[in-house]
């Protein structure tokens, strides 16, 4: 059985042509389509699918993955496990997933992180009608859209990977507001939310390009969580599934996939 684990929504970097690699279309705020065509800017329109191999997810009090470290520190910061892959065949997220707090909570305290650990290779789908045409994904890439004027034909799904934060001219990208970015981790702030993503390589130690087999994600939380040793029950994850259209105004330029969103909540 396949570990594939559809997050129908949007995965978290930005808008990059190439996902979490084009430092291009960049703003910290980006809003839904509004049925136009959008010029120089982006809006954000639902995924109609998204898949990613999920290897590992994490409740944590500090930062696992500070930047001073180039790999990441579960006991050191005070981490709950949620999920393993080496314990678990599978994981659906195509909803949003309520997962088991352990029987007896290892380390009371303030929970402020959830961090996720994933194969580097995303697929994703998507269309937008902007009131005359559907412009739809195509299987090479998200600046190959088809343009059709029914709704017959479906979205083909695209698969990339993340190469470089800086792109191919190793320029700052916007997204990215730890001075641009490096080449293998961008601290992100978008739509008012904290994230971090990072490079791994098959030995999880911070990685970029073709090197770069796994990926490794975090997200602020808001509210924290509190846990003592007495709590039990769920964490329940909440994410959006979103893609960013570009256009100059009259054609749709490419789809790609959106930084990903997730929310965590404590379920008593």
């Amino acid at each position: 059985m396949k570990n594939i684990f559809f997050f129908q929504f949007i995965l978290l970097i930005p808008s990059f042509s190439s996902l979490f690699i084009n430092p291009v279309f960049s703003n910290n705020t980006i809003l839904n389509c509004s049925g136009d065509i959008p010029k120089n800017n982006p809006c954000l329109i639902k995924a109609i699918t998204y898949k990613v191999n999920i290897i590992r997810i994490d409740l944590c009090q500090t930062n696992p993955f500070p930047s001073f470290r180039s790999s990441s520190d579960y006991i050191g910061a005070k981490c709950i496990n949620l999920f393993d892959k080496k314990k678990y065949r599978s994981f659906d997220l195509k909803n949003n997933k309520k997962l088991n707090l352990p029987r007896n909570v290892p380390i009371a305290g303030k929970y402020k992180y959830i961090s996720m650990v994933f194969e580097n290779k995303f697929s994703a789908s998507g269309k937008y009608y902007d009131g005359d045409f559907y412009w739809k994904t195509s299987r090479k890439g998200p600046k190959n859209i088809i343009k059709e004027k029914n709704n017959a034909g479906k979205a083909y799904e695209f698969t990339t990977k993340l190469q470089n934060w800086r792109g191919k001219e190793n320029t700052n990208n916007k997204y990215c507001s730890n001075n641009g970015g490096t080449k293998s981790r961008c601290e992100l702030k978008y739509n008012g939310f904290n994230m971090t993503g990072i490079g791994l390589g098959s030995d999880f130690i911070e990685e970029y390009g073709n090197g770069a087999k796994y990926m490794f994600y975090m997200s602020d939380l808001e509210p924290e969580i509190m846990l003592d040793k007495n709590s039990s029950g769920y964490i329940q994850l909440n994410y959006q599934k979103n893609l960013e259209v570009y256009g100059d105004g009259g054609s749709v330029k490419s789809i790609s996939i959106a930084p990903f969103i997730i929310k965590a909540t404590y379920l008593n």
